[in-house]
């Protein structure tokens, strides 16, 4: 493998073979940081690594097959690169121009992260939104108009998984289609029951994950996941989380990081939110629409929005909205509109992106 001089047909600089060459090997993520730490870089590593290893890889016949691949002319980095390329991944190593600035500060970040899409979204703003699989229906509604709302700010960053997950992709997507999806295992094992979406998100987004193809998901390999997609995002938005959910995992991780969480609010005693309803009790910031983030941030999504034309009745339902979130019949005595006719009013205005339906026949201003 090449350790010195400009990039080479891969692609790829000097230090970026060095991370990629290590990263393809099943060793553990603290010896891989050791090895690193003892050479000082990955390029003295390579150079220094028939006498640095001995000590530190513990599995001989690993250690051969490593140093094998130093000696064979570049071959197997080759190989490697090639394989990537055939599967449309881009290796963003630590290095890399588009590596997360949010990353860089943790020792225990990935050396490499695998990309397939679009990976100069990893240096923009991004926005975590995670939900658990059983988050009812209108918290899913609010969390996908949620998402579609953010990504013309943010990078929308979320899971893998049906429900809450699902939701802040199918937002993005309809928005500026800035998704971005963090998988638990390695490309060889995204989950089939949401293909078809993760398959949009590659194409106009970005599927992530930290783990070479080969890595299956396992059970621990959520939590670094998790980890991952609360460090990414400037803020994280919980939209449905039981007592115990890995939505909770990744707000837990970004209260340690010192971002603020934010979360739906849930009527008492709602299983599917108790979750939820913990985080704000512990600080997490109440959320009923984009407002509340946005404002958190200090923007204004409204700002070079061209005006939608609005009929009297939507025009007065949503002067209405805008003093505060009502229940329809409450609007129905503030705007005099008969509640039938108020609430394809509503519906209107949810489809224009000016309302969001909050459950129980409530309605707030976007």
């Amino acid at each position: 493998m090449p350790e010195v001089g400009d990039r080479d047909q891969s692609g790829y600089l000097p230090e970026e073979r060095a991370l990629i060459w290590l990263d393809s090997f099943p060793l553990d993520g603290g010896v891989k940081r050791r090895l690193l730490d003892v050479a000082g870089s990955g390029v003295r590593l390579v150079r220094a690594f028939p006498e640095i290893s001995s000590s530190a890889v513990a599995d001989e016949g690993l250690r051969e097959k490593m140093l094998s691949s130093l000696s064979d002319g570049g071959a197997y980095f080759r190989a490697a690169a090639a394989a990537l390329e055939r599967e449309g991944i881009a290796a963003v190593t630590r290095v890399s121009e588009n590596y997360p600035d949010s990353l860089k500060g943790h020792p225990d970040s990935p050396f490499v992260l695998y990309a397939k899409g679009n990976a100069a979204l990893l240096k923009g703003r991004m926005f975590t939104i995670v939900g658990s699989r059983r988050t009812p229906p209108p918290a899913l509604k609010v969390g996908e108009r949620i998402a579609k709302d953010l990504s013309s700010a943010f990078s929308v960053v979320t899971g893998t998984a049906d429900g809450g997950d699902s939701a802040a992709l199918e937002g993005a997507l309809a928005g500026s289609g800035r998704a971005i999806s963090v998988l638990a295992g390695g490309f060889g094992f995204l989950p089939k029951t949401n293909a078809p979406l993760l398959d949009r998100v590659a194409k106009s987004g970005l599927l992530l994950s930290a783990h070479t193809s080969s890595v299956p998901v396992r059970n621990f390999s959520f939590a670094g996941r998790n980890r991952l997609l609360a460090r990414l995002g400037e803020g994280t938005l919980v939209i449905g989380a039981g007592e115990k959910s890995g939505a909770l995992m990744t707000a837990e991780d970004a209260f340690r990081e010192g971002r603020p969480v934010f979360a739906l609010p849930y009527f008492p005693g709602t299983a599917a939110g108790a979750g939820c309803n913990a985080l704000l009790k512990k600080g997490g910031r109440l959320t009923e629409n984009s407002v509340d983030i946005c404002g958190y941030f200090g923007i204004n999504l409204s700002e070079g929005r061209p005006e939608e034309p609005l009929t009297q009745e939507e025009g007065a339902a949503l002067s209405a909205l805008r003093a505060g979130e009502a229940h329809v019949a409450e609007l129905s005595a503030r705007t005099g509109i008969p509640v039938f006719r108020l609430l394809n009013a509503l519906s209107s205005l949810e489809t224009k992106g000016l309302a969001v339906r909050l459950g129980g026949n409530r309605f707030s201003a976007v």
